[in-house]
C-alpha cells in the first residue's frame, strides 16, 4: 500500500475591525472557512498538475487574537503519493518567493476560492433586474491578478483551476463563503486579509458589505435570440399553434425536443409542411448554478425564413 503522506500549510487571516466581533459571526466564518478549505486540495491539485487526488487531513485553529480579529490556522493535506507530494512542495516553494511569504500561498487560495465563489453568484444575480455589483467583480479581478502573480498560472489558467475546484458544489461553497466573509461587513469594519495584518491582499470591506447575507437559488429564466437557425420539427398539430408542437436546434441546443411555440401573426404554413426551417427564435432558457450551465426549455419562433 503506498504510504499517505502529509504537508501542512500554514494559514492566517486578519479582520480589520474597530468594533469587537459577535462570536456566532466569528464561528460562522470559521465554519464557512471549514468549508472553502475542502476544495483547497483540489485546487492544488489542478494548479500543481499532481497525478492522483490529494485529500483534506485536517484544518486546525492555532490561534485567535482580539482587537481587529487575527485567525491563524493549519490546514494539513493528505498525499497518497510521494512524487505528487514533492512536486507540490517543490511548486509551494516557488510560489512562495518574495512579497507572497509574508501571508502565504494556503491563505490566498482560500481567499480566492471565497471570492470567486460569491462573484459566481453575483454574475449569476447580475442577470436580472438588478445588475452586478461592482465592488464584488473588481475585488475579484485584483485577487485573481494577485493569484496568477503568485502561482505563475496564467489568469486563464488559474481560474479554470478555480472553477474545477469548484464544480459540483458551488451552492454549497457560495454558503460557506458568504458566511466566511461576514466580519468584514458593516459598520466599525474592515477587509478581509491574508495574513497576520492589512497585508492589502483582502476581500475588500465594501465586496463584503455589499454581499448578500444568504444567497437566493430560485431557478432564474432568461432568453436567448438565435437568428437565421436550423429548426427541425419533431412533433405538430396541424388544427392549432399554440400547443402539440415540438422542436429541436441542432446548431444551438443539440438534440432534444424542446416546447414549440410561434409568435403572434406568424405564418406558419414551412413549418406544418417541412421537417426543418431556417427561423428567428428565443429559447427560454434555465440556469443551472452548481453546473455553471444554461438549460434550455423551450423555443418561441418569431420569423420563419
Amino acid at each position: 500500500m503506498t504510504d499517505q503522506l502529509t504537508l501542512d500549510l500554514p494559514i492566517s487571516f486578519y479582520f480589520e475591525s474597530v468594533e469587537p466581533i459577535p462570536i456566532d459571526e466569528i464561528v460562522s466564518s470559521l465554519l464557512g472557512l471549514q468549508k472553502l478549505a475542502s476544495k483547497v486540495p483540489l485546487l492544488v491539485g489542478n494548479l500543481c498538475d499532481v497525478e492522483y487526488e490529494i485529500d483534506l487531513d485536517s484544518l486546525k485553529v492555532a490561534k485567535i487574537e482580539s482587537g481587529s480579529l487575527l485567525e491563524v490556522l493549519v490546514l494539513t493535506l493528505l498525499f497518497s503519493s510521494a512524487v505528487d507530494r514533492d512536486k507540490c512542495i517543490k511548486w509551494l516553494n516557488e510560489t512562495k518567493m518574495g512579497k507572497y511569504a509574508k501571508y502565504g500561498l494556503g491563505g490566498l487560495l482560500l481567499l480566492l476560492l471565497a471570492s470567486e465563489s460569491i462573484t459566481l453568484y453575483d454574475t449569476f444575480k447580475g442577470k436580472g433586474a438588478e445588475g452586478e455589483t461592482p465592488s464584488i467583480q473588481a475585488n475579484n479581478n485584483v485577487l485573481i491578478n494577485i493569484g496568477s502573480e503568485a502561482t505563475g498560472a496564467s489568469v486563464v489558467e488559474l481560474r479554470a483551476a478555480i472553477d474545477g475546484a469548484l464544480t459540483g458544489d458551488r451552492k454549497k461553497m457560495v454558503k460557506a463563503a458568504l458566511d466566511f466573509v461576514r466580519p468584514a461587513s458593516g459598520e466599525g469594519r474592515g477587509g478581509l486579509h491574508a495574513g497576520e495584518e492589512a497585508t492589502g491582499v483582502e476581500f475588500s470591506h465594501q465586496a463584503a458589505t455589499d454581499a448578500p447575507a444568504t444567497p437566493d437559488f430560485r431557478v432564474k429564466d432568461t432568453n436567448v435570440a438565435y437568428t437565421n437557425t436550423r429548426l427541425e420539427i419533431r412533433a405538430l398539430d396541424r388544427d392549432k399553434s399554440d400547443s402539440g408542437w415540438r422542436g429541436a436546434l441542432p446548431q444551438a441546443t443539440g438534440e432534444k425536443r424542446l416546447p414549440l411555440y410561434f409568435a403572434d401573426g406568424l405564418d406558419i404554413t414551412k413549418a406544418v409542411t417541412l421537417e426543418a426551417v431556417q427561423a428567428d427564435v428565443e429559447v427560454v432558457m434555465a440556469t443551472d448554478f452548481n453546473r455553471g450551465i444554461l438549460i434550455p426549455k423551450s423555443i418561441t419562433v418569431t420569423k420563419i425564413y
